[in-house]
């Protein structure tokens, strides 16, 4: 009875001291609770004259809906010298019917305090994207803004910010995506800029990557390169290099029925794209109709490598999933295919295991979820070496997915052994050697099992 009384005279206090903790939340103005974090302590005059800016031009902060630079405020570092001295407030208009869309600049003062020195307009719905990249070789860097005019429609500026103003270098619509970024391989003479432009009228057949570098004072278009012609969407790019070294440009877009990866080199004859085929207009040795598994550099070597699925056989007549062995490609600057590597992607469960070079062409693969409302999926692989001949397929691997609260019981059943685990999941396999030696151990095994990562996409 006393353990009862002095239990309930606990709980009181806790729920009063609750009550007085939230009472600082519960009767604080709305507008209180809605306020846009503030900026660190020491930068009271830059919120200061932000506001002054805003109240001045009638103004909101606007959204910026893509990349790594998507605050409101930023304070940046132009110059190179380690001192954030740059800030950029984006902002909208909310009575202007042209160019509602504000960039106010703000330098930072040997006193500390930011003053307004430049502010530049333009049209739009929104801000699509902001990047910050020395284009000129300078060592200072310019100020690149995607502005969002429609839902497929982009303009894409860039200005090099002086102590007079903002100078305009840049000044391009497009449809697709860019890239900013060393695209031929020469550092020391700043970034370049590719702007990809997908066909939307129908009036003329192909897409098409345009090339930017910086000559007499702009940005000028020096190279334009076709694309696929089956693209229909999704495009995006990556600066990278091939399997010779030589610097490349990797588009993956999506195509009809599919997908592909159009590889474009900067030579002495311009922007090539080295792996469409003039005659049927697209990138036959990269398109692929199993979509799931995006170009990516599999084996951490520095080069990217395209996927080149191939169905492994079923296991009936009657089954309906399809499964599939995943080669993947590096490609030199003659438009050369090698293999590097095999895997099996398990997509659904966010796994794949880098395959040893003797299972493709031995084994197929299925699938057991019937325990699944357990917690419990499983991708199951056979040993079948000759699918011709009158040999039945073995199960000689099974990797597990476990998520259920018995999860680590489940993991510890006789045979099975952990591959990985975090907080909410066990990845656990059983391996039986009796039916093949496979050429790896359980230790080996643990080594080639990775969990899937996002995909890479450019602006």
């Amino acid at each position: 009875m006393r353990k009862d009384l002095l239990r309930n005279v606990r709980l009181l206090v806790l729920s009063a001291l609750l009550a007085l903790l939230c009472a600082g939340c519960l009767f604080r103005p709305a507008d209180d609770l809605y306020q846009l974090p503030s900026l660190p302590e020491g930068y009271a005059s830059l919120q200061t004259a932000i506001q002054e800016a805003m109240d001045e031009l009638g103004a909101e902060y606007a959204t910026i809906n893509y990349g790594s630079n998507t605050s409101t405020v930023q304070l940046m570092d132009l110059d190179g010298d380690g001192a954030q001295e740059t800030a950029l407030a984006f902002l909208r208009l909310t009575t202007a019917q042209e160019q509602p869309l504000r960039v106010c600049l703000f330098r930072q003062g040997r006193d500390g305090t930011f003053l307004r020195t430049h502010e530049i307009s333009g049209d739009g719905a929104s801000f699509h994207s902001v990047v910050y990249e020395d284009l000129n070789g300078d060592g200072l860097r310019e100020l690149i803004i995607s502005w969002q005019m429609s839902a497929r429609v982009y303009i894409l500026t860039a200005y090099a910010i002086t102590d007079t103003g903002a100078m305009e270098l840049m000044n391009t619509t497009y449809n697709a995506s860019y890239l900013v970024g060393d695209l031929d391989g020469n550092a020391g003479n700043g970034s370049e800029v590719l702007v990809l432009q997908q066909n939307s009228t129908g009036e003329v057949v192909g897409n098409w990557a345009e090339y930017y570098r910086y000559q007499d004072g702009v940005m000028a278009m020096t190279y334009t390169a076709l694309l696929s012609d089956n693209i229909v969407g999704g495009i995006s790019a990556r600066a990278g290099s091939l399997a010779d070294a030589v610097p490349c440009i990797y588009v993956s877009g999506e195509a009809e029925g599919g997908a592909l990866t159009d590889i474009l080199v900067l030579d002495q004859n311009g922007l090539r794209n080295i792996t469409r085929d003039d005659a049927s207009g697209i990138s036959s040795a990269t398109f692929r109709s199993y979509a799931d598994v995006a170009a990516t550099d599999i084996n951490d070597d520095g080069v990217l490598e395209i996927p080149l699925p191939v169905q492994v056989p079923p296991l009936t007549e009657e089954q309906e999933s399809v499964y599939y062995v995943i080669y993947w490609r590096q490609f030199d600057s003659s438009g050369n295919a090698a293999v590097s590597c095999s895997t099996y992607h398990a997509v659904s469960d966010g796994w794949y295991l880098m395959l040893p070079d003797s299972w493709p062409g031995s084994i197929t693969i299925g699938r057991d979820d019937s325990r699944s409302s357990r917690g419990e999926r499983a991708v199951v692989f056979y040993y079948w070496p000759d699918v011709e001949g009158e040999t039945d397929p073995e199960v000689f691997l099974t990797v597990y997915v476990l998520t259920g609260n018995n999860r680590e019981a489940w993991a510890n059943r006789s045979g099975r052994f952990v591959l990985y685990s975090d907080s909410s999941t066990i990845y656990a396999a059983s391996l039986n050697e009796e039916v093949w030696d496979c050429g790896v151990t359980r230790e080996e095994l643990a080594q080639r099992f990775r969990l899937i990562t996002v995909a890479w996409s450019s602006q």
